[in-house]
């Protein structure tokens, strides 16, 4: 090789090897598997779309509306009578109670259909009272 005057490139590069792949199932596969298998895709494709669609309306409500809990306070309480039967282990009371609610939402109006107030002592509740549904607006 010392006396080549010009470039040497050296021994050509063989053509690539024929690759065999197969598509697919290749011959094994029948009309049936492959109409299910397409049909499953298409299935999944749908519900995958579906759901991201879903996801970016979820989004753009949250961000437009911007939704934050409400406030229960209370605000005074009233109790006129405190009496213990010890013949049957009775208590009788009467408590007056005061209740702000705050909707913070600048958008949001809320529907109160259905709303228990529970008095509780010590985990054990001694009073309930429903209380009348009413719509309270937004901010």
């Amino acid at each position: 090789m010392s006396n080549l005057n010009g470039a040497y490139y050296g021994p050509s590069i063989p053509p690539p090897s024929k690759s065999y792949h197969r598509h697919g199932r290749g011959s094994s596969c029948n009309p049936c598997s492959c109409f299910f298998g397409c049909l499953c895709n298409c299935i999944f494709q749908v519900i995958f779309t579906i759901l991201i669609i879903l996801g970016v309306i979820a989004l753009v409500l949250w961000l437009v509306l911007r939704p934050n809990k409400v406030k229960f306070y209370v605000t005074d309480a009233t109790l006129t009578q405190f009496d213990y039967s010890t013949t049957n282990n009775t208590l009788y009371y009467d408590l007056a109670l005061n209740m702000t609610i705050r909707n913070p939402n600048k958008r949001i109006g809320i529907y109160y259909d259905s709303i228990e107030a529970r008095g509780m002592y010590q985990g054990q509740r001694f009073a309930s009272q429903n209380l009348e549904r009413f719509y309270q607006g937004h901010k």
